[in-house]
């Protein structure tokens, strides 16, 4: 579901104009939560391709939270010992992360878009169960599915402008989380990466600079 072309919107953006890179940031705040995951975010994005007057392209950076109940992550490497196919964690991740969009302009209030998370960072406070240290995963990029590393979000939405600077966005936040987990008692302390993702509804507010 997260996977759209990076390679198209990546030479749209090589190929945009001067004078398109001057075109308004916009500032973003949302909220996400279903059953027991929530998350959260603050954002900027900037345009850099506009085609036909209706389809916009460009980049952001997002700052994102995570948190939830404790629930399974998936082991993405070596099962052995400890290091199960499954392990609970009680997530905590903070990341900041270089994201791509597009939005697509239906009127001139109603609009349909989507970002994706594709580098960064991230981090949050290690986790003990037993032997089991559970440690976010420090370094984030997007490989899609399985191999996607760190802490990546992507949002696929509805914006409504309710004001000429101002529009509130409403869709579905689908996220992914890594842990290291590393078995301290056992011999050279093997350790594996742990995967969860997860798919909220969320509501947004954006500020059009």
């Amino acid at each position: 579901m997260r996977h759209f072309s990076l390679t198209a919107l990546c030479a749209a953006v090589l190929a945009a104009p001067v004078a398109a890179q001057l075109s308004p940031i916009s500032l973003d705040a949302s909220v996400g939560a279903k059953g027991g995951a929530q998350r959260a975010a603050v954002s900027a994005w900037h345009p850099l391709v506009h085609l036909a007057g209706r389809l916009h392209l460009g980049l952001g950076a997002r700052v994102s939270a995570y948190g939830g109940d404790p629930i399974d992550y998936t082991n993405r490497g070596t099962v052995q010992g400890r290091l199960a196919s499954s392990v609970p964690i009680d997530p905590a991740v903070y990341a900041l992360n270089g994201a791509v969009f597009g939005k697509l302009d239906l009127t001139n209030l109603v609009a349909l878009g989507a970002n994706l998370d594709v580098i960064g960072v991230a981090t949050g406070p290690t986790r003990t169960a037993g032997s089991l240290s559970e440690k976010p995963q420090a370094f984030s990029y997007f490989r899609y599915g399985s191999g996607d590393h760190g802490a990546l979000n992507s949002e696929f939405f509805v914006s409504l402008r309710v004001a000429p600077r101002v529009r509130v966005r409403g869709g579905a936040s689908h996220y992914v989380t890594n842990y290291t987990v590393t078995d301290t008692a056992a011999v050279g302390a093997p350790s594996s990466r742990y995967q969860k993702f997860q798919t909220v509804p969320f509501i947004a507010v954006r500020l059009q600079l």
